[in-house]
């Protein structure tokens, strides 16, 4: 793995890929993708370069709770064809499990991913058929740098101009991925939100950063902010804050769009908060959906709930009633369980990990989010490992979701990625993610291993 970003090699994989895709003419593509808003936003780009195209595709929603050995057995036909392909997009890095697969296919498989390798993977036999694009090994951050909605758009783009139509499908995976307002975004990912944006594709924004209601009125703006989540107002009762919004003379029921540079200025001094900072708007939606962070949210929500109505809602103009109902308990809970964290203590804490068994306190489809948050607003200590789930009945496996703070990353080098490998290589398990982010299903026997050997693999 490369520490410095190359991009000239990383262009060389995508065209490569690009061109392979445009010489041989395929009459059926399935499409494979993850199930959160970047996997979703990436089905959707590669839906649209299809229907331009005249090609027939199917798609699957793999959510990474079985191996691509089970899960690609019901997909793969006895009857191999050359004129069918696959593409993986947001997915695909597990490529141990995948290339033997792969090896024994005719078929063409193009995976478009930004998550990292497994770290003891090399690419000495890769098959002739696979057309690997993946940016990480080219020394690019998978969330800093570029999402896979992002790689998805740049591919379709490529061969078919047009789809810059649907480029602003690409923001909702930026948004939902990358956890910072647009100002902060970096290399490709920065380079599309400008040429979007040049387009008028997406509106840029600036002014009070409250991501997780910034379609609300500043009292619920402080209430369930998210990102950030701010101590002394997040998950707190209305009367409190809107005590304080009186105080200091500001409407509670002002829109957060519409504060003033003044009131703007006055919250943050006196609420001892930084939340200033680029926002997208999508000019196509209204409500809810016309905010990107939030818009990426609720697919994230509603993958977990209702994987059809994710699918769809992206393509809708307004929010639905049932969809509305939804995000709203889910941002009011989470705000609630960030409260809740910032003041318990670890189930399980060594020199270098804490555990938060959360079982019963938090829904687990809520567990990697509120582990996400907790890592970016710094809710536990940053120069430690974060594993936060519990027991999931319904598998009867130990679901975590593990995090590292930026801070981690920049003293320790190593990320969540590769204890995931090492965690897999000695205990098993299914998982993977990113250096800041990641997760693992593990046996009973092995998550209580786990909590004795963690410092081992961190």
């Amino acid at each position: 793995m490369t520490t410095t970003a190359d991009r000239s090699k990383f262009l060389g994989d995508f065209h490569n890929a690009v061109d392979e895709f445009i010489d041989n003419s395929y009459t059926r593509v399935l499409i494979i993708s993850h199930n959160d808003a970047d996997g979703l936003s990436s089905l959707h780009i590669i839906q649209n370069l299809l229907y331009k195209l005249n090609i027939d595709y199917d798609y699957f929603i793999y959510n990474r709770s079985v191996s691509w050995e089970n899960f690609l057995a019901g997909i793969l036909s006895k009857r191999q064809s050359v004129k069918t392909a696959f593409i993986f997009t947001d997915l695909g890095s597990n490529l141990a499990e995948l290339i033997p697969i792969i090896n024994a296919r005719k078929e063409h498989f193009y995976i478009l991913d930004h998550h990292e390798i497994d770290a003891n993977f090399t690419f000495d036999e890769m098959p002739e058929n696979l057309f690997f694009v993946n940016p990480t090994i080219h020394g690019f951050d998978g969330l800093e740098h570029i999402s896979g909605s992002t790689l998805a758009y740049m591919f379709a783009k490529q061969i078919k101009p047009s789809v810059i139509k649907q480029g602003w499908l690409a923001i909702l995976g930026i948004a939902g991925d990358s956890l910072k307002s647009m100002d902060k975004l970096q290399s490709f990912n920065r380079e599309i939100y400008e040429e979007l944006q040049n387009e008028e594709l997406i509106e840029d924004k600036k002014g009070l950063t409250l991501f997780g209601s910034m379609h609300e009125n500043i009292k619920n703006g402080l209430k369930y902010s998210i990102l950030p989540f701010i101590i002394g107002f997040g998950g707190e009762p209305d009367q409190h804050i809107t005590s304080f919004l009186n105080s200091i003379k500001i409407d509670p029921k002002s829109k957060v769009i519409s504060l003033t540079a003044n009131e703007i200025k006055t919250i943050q001094q006196k609420a001892n908060i930084d939340c200033y900072g680029h926002y997208a708007l999508l000019p196509q939606k209204s409500g809810l959906l016309k905010h990107a962070f939030e818009h990426a949210l609720l697919l994230n929500i509603l993958c977990f709930k209702n994987i059809s109505a994710a699918i769809s809602i992206i393509q809708l103009k307004k929010i639905t009633r049932y969809a509305k109902d939804i995000y709203f308990d889910y941002i009011s809970n989470l705000a609630v369980n960030l409260k809740t964290l910032s003041n318990e203590t670890p189930t399980y804490e060594t020199g270098k990990a804490i555990f938060m068994e959360v079982g019963g306190k938090i829904p687990p489809s809520n567990w990697s989010d509120t582990a996400s948050f907790s890592a970016v607003n710094h809710l536990f200590n940053t120069s430690k490992i974060l594993f936060l789930g519990g027991l999931e009945i319904k598998s009867g496996t130990f679901k975590l979701s593990i995090r590292c703070s930026r801070e981690y990353i920049q003293e320790k080098g190593n990320g969540v990625n590769t204890i995931i490998s090492a965690i897999k290589k000695e205990l098993g398990g299914v998982g993977g993610g990113h250096k800041l982010a990641g997760g693992i299903r593990l046996s009973k026997p092995s998550y209580e291993r786990l909590k004795t050997l963690v410092d081992a693999f961190i």
